[in-house]
């Protein structure tokens, strides 16, 4: 029998169609490919949309490491862990987002005046932004789920001991500490869920889970004016405590330990880190931050704007509310659809663009239809926020994630906590109702201002829409 010979040019192939090995014969392995195709086509067939898909061979503590490597933490999914984060979201703004809802009420238990009022304002901002960088240090040197588990066990105390206040210091210093229990779900939770995500679906990933917390500053205030009104405002803080212990255990049965940061990282290198990212998405993010400082420092006298200027009822006021964050149960997640699509830059320009609008409408319209505004402020609120976010995630290293989205909390919330009583200072000399067109004013000026930065720096800004 005479062997077949195979032509040096045309190497023979195998059933597969892969080339056979001079030396080794009619092997049927792939040359130059080695175990690191071999790993590759290994987890094509594992299950999609499982952890453990980017992360085998890596070392216990990653975070997408099935069970096998991690001990006794079961497998868990993507849109587990998602849901997870997005429940435990919802419990930690259940109690946080009481104070202004119902403070129609509280005023009249403490006979507090709008400046106190903005300082009791101030005491949880504060709180809640100056604790963001450290626990998000804290974060990456510890692991996330750590800081997140113990933070909703922080709040839940936090918000039975305001129920129970019995003077309005007690009421400050319960809003203090319930500030600094803020501080630690945030940016944690975000940079787990980027880390999960990739760039493709990080926008809808991360405003599906802002969802969550907009439906909680909605459905809460609801509930707990309906509640106040039949009982004491003082009910509903007691009572709601129970949703973040429940998370709590929730997160620490499925949630990833988090990826620990194992390099030298001195506390000044946290505002270098927000430096270098500030320089790299340009000027648009502080315009947002300035937007964001004045539209949280008025959604805390909303409920007293609507009862002094619009003669609205307490209990309407409280309902009334929420319905900003009602537009974000839609808006989030399409906000996080649109900037995977077009960019981060292009939306968050346009919802600074549509807020001064947003805002007049509000002072504007007959008060039969001040849903519509609401709804507007909701949405441009959440397009401003869940743009910023992901923007801020996009250009920081995946271990300095928790950190310096802990630093741009920092920035944020003080400054807003600031501009509170400040707010509420003009409202008790020149009315409220002025206060609020000044602010429709104010959001106008931002909107040039955006537009100018934009045009100024449209080749950046194109570059990031395109990445």
């Amino acid at each position: 029998m005479v062997a077949r010979r195979t032509s040096p040019r045309a190497p023979a192939r195998t059933r597969r169609g892969g080339r056979r090995n001079r030396a080794g014969g009619g092997t049927g392995i792939r040359v130059g490919r080695g175990s690191a195709h071999a790993r590759r086509a290994e987890i094509a067939r594992e299950p999609r949309g499982h952890l453990a898909g980017r992360a085998c061979g890596q070392d216990s503590s990653h975070r997408q490491c099935p069970s096998r490597y991690g001990g006794f933490r079961p497998q868990v999914s993507r849109r587990t862990l998602l849901v997870a984060f997005s429940v435990a979201h919802f419990a930690h703004h259940v109690t946080n987002s009481l104070f202004s809802a119902l403070v129609p009420f509280i005023r009249e238990t403490f006979a507090m005046s709008n400046t106190q009022i903005g300082f009791a304002v101030t005491a949880y901002t504060f709180a809640s932004g100056f604790s963001n960088a450290p626990l998000g240090l804290l974060a990456d040197r510890l692991g996330a789920r750590r800081v997140i588990v113990g933070g909703l066990v922080l709040i839940a105390l936090t918000s039975a001991a305001i129920g129970l206040s019995g003077s309005y210091l007690w009421l400050l210093l319960g809003l203090l500490v319930m500030g600094i229990a803020s501080g630690s779900y945030h940016a944690p939770a975000s940079a787990l869920i980027a880390e999960t995500f990739p760039f493709a679906r990080r926008g809808v990933a991360l405003g599906t889970h802002t969802t969550a917390g907009h439906l909680a500053f909605f459905a809460a205030p609801l509930v707990a004016g309906a509640l106040a009104v039949a009982g004491t405002w003082r009910l509903p803080y007691v009572l709601f405590a129970l949703a973040p212990l429940l998370c709590a255990a929730l997160l620490l049965r499925v949630a990833p330990a988090g990826e620990r940061s194992r390099e030298p990282h001195e506390w000044l290198a946290t505002f270098a880190d927000i430096g270098r990212v500030a320089r790299s998405i340009g000027s648009l993010v502080s315009i947002s931050i300035v937007g964001q400082v004045l539209i949280s420092s008025s959604l805390a006298f909303l409920t007293l704007y609507l009862v002094d200027a619009r003669g609205v009822s307490p209990a309407v006021a409280a309902a009334l509310y929420g319905v900003p964050q009602l537009a974000g149960l839609f808006a989030a997640p399409t906000s996080g659809m649109l900037s995977d699509r077009f960019g981060r830059p292009a939306v968050l320009l346009a919802a600074l663009v549509a807020s001064a609008p947003a805002v007049w409408l509000l002072i504007t319209l007959p008060i039969e239809f001040v849903v519509i505004p609401l709804l507007l402020i909701g949405a441009c609120l959440s397009f401003r926020a869940t743009a910023t976010e992901v923007l801020i995630i996009d250009s920081t290293p995946a271990t300095r994630r928790s950190t310096v989205l802990g630093t741009y909390y920092l920035v944020n919330q003080p400054v807003g906590g600031i501009a509170a009583p400040i707010f509420g200072a003009i409202a008790d000399a020149a009315g409220i109702g002025t206060a609020f067109a000044w602010l429709a004013a104010a959001f106008a000026i931002l909107a040039v201002l955006a537009l100018g930065a934009v045009a100024t720096g449209g080749a950046r800004t194109r570059a990031m829409s395109s990445a």
